[in-house]
Order: C-alpha cells, then structure tokens, then sequence
C-alpha cells in the first residue's frame, strides 16, 4: 500500500532552513531595498558599503539556512571549505555591490542610460579565471577518486592529520582524496592543506599563493571603488579596470594551482 505524505512532510526532520532564516532573509531583502531606494549620488560611498554589508550578510544566511553553519557557502562537495568557492564569492559580491552602486548613483542624477557602464576587460578575465578553478578544481579530483589509495600513505596521512588535532574519526577517503563526512567538520584550514592521501596533512603551497594574490589584488580594487564612490558626485561611466599585470600574475597562480592539483601526489595500491 502507497504511504500518504501529509504537507508537513516536505519538511525533513533536523531540516537546517527553519522559519527564523526566512524571517532573516525578508528582513535583508527589505533593508537591499531601503539601501537602493535612499541611495544618493551625494552618498555613493555610502551606499556601496551598506549594500555589501547586506549582500555579504544574506549569502551567509543563506549558507546557515541550506548546510546549519555560517561557513556554509563555502563548503564543497568534500565537506570543505573550498579557496576556490571563497574567491568566487568575493569577486561577485565585490563586483555586483559595485555596479549597483553606480547604477543607482547615475539614477538619482537622471541618467537616461543608467546601465550604460563599462565593464572593463581586465573584470570579465578576472571572472574567467575564478570560474575555471571554481569548475576545474572538482573535475580533477572527481578522477583521482576512482584511484585506489597505498595504505601505508593512508594511514601515514591520518597520523599526520591527527597530531594536527584533526578529528580523524570525522574523515572519509574516497579513492586517493581526503574528504570530511560531514559538513560540520569543515575548517579553514582546509583551504590551505592537501587534497589527497599524500599531501592532506601538508600546506598546499599553490593555495597559499592563490589566497595571498586575490587578497592583495581584492585590497587594491577595493581601494579603487573607495576612491571612485568618494569622488564629487560624477555621473559613472566605468568601473575601475584592475592592473592587467595583477590579473596576469592571479592567473599564472590559479593556472599553477590547477595544474598542481592534476599532479598525482599519492602512491598507487
């Protein structure tokens, strides 16, 4: 006999989206609303620090709502919290807070062509290129989960993992790549060690290259929408095109970082 399904049943018990995240996130959408609604040419800087405050706000409620953490946007399909995903993330909040900004500045002086700003090159290659580690980081380790790992390397990881005060008994490995068993065991630190039996209690050094070019190149584009907002009030026409040799090097980091994670580190069975 076919079980009847009352409505509540679409509500999975220990579901992580409860009533209070829909609240949270009506009450972020209306305060995105208020902020496009009040904003002013006069106070652009303003504005754009409000609306990136609310954006990087409702992606983070989103992430408690979907995973029931608050780093839940960031966390893959191996339980961890991915570099690639994080660079994602800031690039779009960055970039989207910055055109709206200047969308609504070029608004309230009666712009007749509000949208009409340009996008420079450099930020759509930037784009690119997060989006290829963002795409390419899963395709190559989804190959090196069909090879079988050495034991000895497995086992040799898991110690070095543990005298890290890593909860081993949290760990599952499939194939040759080391992965969480749960989101909850997700850490920071993921985004600086190893994926794979032979290098998951080690710090990835194209990683750490990877994280310390976006971070100084989010810093200097940063400042540039600062001085942009800041000046007199201006109808805008572009936004600030980043340093094509910064965007250069970001990508022979991400290219490095690719192609160091497509090189087997561990030792077949």
């Amino acid at each position: 006999m076919m079980r009847k399904h009352s409505g509540t049943a679409l509500a999975a018990p220990g579901a992580k989206w409860k009533p209070y995240h829909t609240l949270a996130l009506i009450s972020i959408l209306s305060l995105v609303l208020f902020a496009t609604w009040t904003s002013t040419s006069a106070l652009r800087l303003w504005s754009w620090l409000s609306l990136l405050s609310l954006l990087t706000m409702l992606v983070l409620l989103i992430g408690h709502g979907v995973t029931g953490l608050w780093l839940g946007v960031l966390i893959d399909s191996r339980n961890k919290v991915s570099l690639s995903r994080l660079q994602m993330l800031l690039w779009t909040v960055l970039i989207l807070t910055s055109f709206l900004t200047a969308v609504l500045s070029n608004i309230d002086q009666g712009d007749h062509h509000p949208l009409a700003i340009h996008i420079p090159a450099e930020l759509w290659l930037l784009m690119g290129i997060n989006t290829a580690s963002l795409v390419g980081s899963p395709l190559i380790l989804s190959a090196k989960k069909r090879r079988q790992a050495n034991e000895s390397e497995k086992a040799h990881a898991l110690e070095l993992l543990a005298r890290q005060a890593v909860d081993i008994s949290r760990i599952v490995i499939h194939g040759q790549v080391v992965a969480n068993q749960t989101p909850a065991a997700a850490r920071l630190s993921d985004m600086f060690r190893g994926s794979e039996t032979g290098n998951a209690g080690q710090m990835d050094i194209s990683k750490l290259q990877v994280f310390l070019f976006t971070l100084i190149l989010l810093l200097a584009y940063s400042t540039a929408l600062v001085a942009l907002f800041n000046q007199s009030a201006l109808r805008i026409e572009a936004l600030p095109a980043p340093d094509s040799g910064m965007v250069l090097l970001l990508g022979i980091s991400h290219t490095g970082y690719l192609v160091n994670k497509a090189i087997p580190h561990s030792r077949k069975e």
